[in-house]
């Protein structure tokens, strides 16, 4: 059974990293709803890849999503983050979000449902429940390392389309969502996602009104 998820975890990052590139590709297309539309699907895709990778080796996630303190957890988190990365170094007079973005409610809008509905449910399905889950099983002692290993590929993936710099936040970002679901019994995927869906929303908001 390990050598069977140890070949499809590889076979699904291999697959991911492509779609992930495509995605990155997308990014130059000047039609916007063209590029809107490609960006969502690639990012779905990616979830569809991680579901079929579950089935394929019987995992059974928690999906509980009736647990309320979950999502509390999850914005605790977001808030946390946003204001060690995002607030106060941008009060501070610097930057690690990014530069300023000029103020747009399609902006606000868009980065909202893209966030909480696409990105924040779909990496976290895919690094903390899929690749993170997969990973703490194939160990039998230092079962943390599994955490570890998952956020360091949750860092290299943003490698595909940005920089060293990104690796180093997200794998950092991957880390701190990957340990709290580790290690909290009530930090489970429905809330990771929206924690995850709120800090990079709030990251927008520091980009908007703050930088």
């Amino acid at each position: 059974m390990k050598k069977k998820k140890i070949t499809v975890l590889i076979i699904s990052i291999v697959i991911i990293s492509g779609i992930t590139f495509f995605g990155g590709l997308c990014m130059s297309i000047e039609q916007l709803w063209i590029k809107i539309v490609l960006l969502a699907l690639s990012n779905l895709c990616n979830g569809a890849v991680a579901i079929i990778a579950l089935r394929v080796t019987d995992m059974k996630p928690e999906l509980d999503i009736k647990s309320i303190k979950q999502y509390g957890i999850g914005i605790i988190i977001a808030l946390l983050l946003s204001l060690t990365i995002a607030f106060i170094p941008a009060l501070c007079g610097f930057s690690l979000v990014g530069s300023h973005k000029d103020f747009s409610w399609f902006s606000i809008i868009y980065n909202f449902l893209n966030y909480f509905l696409i990105i924040g449910p779909v990496e976290e399905l895919i690094f903390r429940v899929y690749i993170q889950d997969t990973l703490v099983s194939l160990f039998d002692k230092g079962k943390y390392i599994g955490v570890v290993i998952a956020a360091l590929i949750f860092g290299l993936l943003h490698w595909i389309n940005g920089s060293i710099v990104q690796v180093l936040f997200a794998s950092g970002i991957g880390l701190v969502f990957g340990t709290c679901k580790y290690l909290i019994k009530d930090c489970k995927y429905p809330g990771l996602s929206l924690g995850h869906g709120l800090y990079d929303f709030l990251n927008e908001i520091v980009r908007i009104f703050v930088i």
